[in-house]
């Protein structure tokens, strides 16, 4: 099993769409649809409403690409309206999705992008697993994504540590 895509459920989908298109690289596949429009997402109506078990749903959608055909889906609800989360839930060690993790190259000029484009980062620097170099940084509305470089020759799967 493979994964299929990953929704964001988002406070403002255009502020979404500028970072994960205009920094990170996504490209548009269906983009800023309001639903209940069954050309949107290929549902809507009472099945939009039986998803969400609300009555007259409507949220604004974003369906991005990266290149290397990872899915991306970015949610705004609009009726009932978006509620956002304290920055604490969205973040250790509160349950749930919490992190968005993309594997890139050249971490370093990516965390000064990051940086220079007025994100929080989760630490000051680019840190180091026996495996990769990463850093964390928060969307606007508090959403975890990791950026991830691979040490050459090196994955996950030759990770030593202990074994559950």
């Amino acid at each position: 099993m493979r994964y299929h895509h990953i929704a964001l459920y988002v406070s403002d989908v255009d502020e979404a769409y500028r970072l994960y298109r205009d920094l990170l690289g996504f490209s548009e596949v269906k983009v800023d649809r309001i639903t209940p429009n069954p050309e949107a997402v290929g549902i809507g109506g009472s099945v939009l409403d039986d998803i969400f078990h609300m009555k007259d749903c409507k949220v604004r959608s974003v369906l991005l690409k990266s290149s290397e055909g990872s899915y991306l889906e970015l949610l705004q609800p609009l009726s009932p309206p978006v509620r956002t989360l304290s920055p604490e839930q969205c973040r250790f060690p509160y349950t749930g999705i919490k992190e968005l993790g993309l594997e890139v190259e050249n971490i370093d000029a990516w965390f000064a992008r990051i940086k220079a484009a007025g994100y929080e980062t989760q630490t000051d620097y680019v840190w180091a697993t026996v495996t990769f170099r990463s850093f964390q940084f928060f969307d606007a509305d508090g959403n975890q994504v990791q950026l991830c470089e691979n040490k050459p020759g090196l994955s996950f799967e030759n990770e030593t540590g202990p074994q559950g």
